[in-house]
């Protein structure tokens, strides 16, 4: 007679191992980015923003921050970043993050993210001048991602360089403008947010956080699924 105790923890652990096998297959990325509107100056387009401290500070590498602003070898940064809101749009909306000129988001968009477990952002105070409402805005932190990988899939992604003749695979010579990402899901891993390497204004989020954070309800970002492919 067969055993039917075996025979069911033995499709129990098959099922579960299928099951593994298809989130394996089928584990998604999305781009995130800021929803950017057109400029009709009416105060419903996001506002913009000005660096005015640390004019030399390397931001969106995927390492920590160095700031060579007053020592030609770099230094560790040390905030806060001084901002200045565009006397343009001063009036317009403060969106959930700034992506320029740096990763620049609300207080409470990265606690978003620490509590999903994200863990993988140096973290730096800003203060944000509004000379235009002569207020000051101290609710926005400097967020750098920590992490970059070299994924993109050049010659499916839909991209513009900067400099033709350059290295391309020089990333401070060869600066790419990614329209359209591929992404080799080979080289992904299982990172949930991270920095593509062959255009750090590439932001990829993991499915998770990605539910995550539609889930908290914000409406100014933008989330587009990244195409994948395999490489050989």
């Amino acid at each position: 007679m067969p055993n039917i105790c075996l025979s069911y923890r033995s499709g129990v652990f098959f099922y579960r191992w299928v099951k593994l096998i298809i989130l394996e297959w089928t584990m998604k990325y999305y781009q995130m980015s800021d929803k950017v509107s057109l400029a009709n100056f009416d105060g419903t387009e996001p506002a913009g923003l000005y660096q005015r401290s640390h004019r030399y500070l390397q931001t969106k590498t995927g390492s920590f921050l160095v700031d060579y602003t007053h020592n030609e070898h770099g230094e560790p940064f040390k905030g806060p970043l001084i901002c200045e809101l565009d006397d343009e749009n001063a009036t317009g909306i403060l969106p959930t993050f700034f992506m320029s000129p740096a990763l620049i988001s609300t207080k409470q968009f990265y606690k978003d993210l620490v509590e999903i477990g994200i863990d993988n952002i140096e973290v730096h105070p800003v203060i944000i001048n509004d000379n235009e409402n002569n207020n000051t805005i101290e609710d926005y932190l400097l967020l750098n991602i920590i992490g970059r990988i070299s994924c993109a899939v050049m010659n499916q992604s839909s991209y513009e360089r900067l400099n033709d003749l350059a290295d391309e695979n020089d990333p401070y010579e060869a600066i790419n403008f990614i329209n359209e990402l591929v992404i080799d899901e080979k080289k992904v891993g299982h990172h949930d947010l991270f920095l593509v390497h062959e255009d750090t204004n590439c932001i990829l989020i993991s499915e998770r956080v990605f539910n995550h954070l539609k889930s908290k309800g914000y409406t100014d970002i933008f989330f587009e699924e990244v195409k994948q492919t395999s490489q050989v």
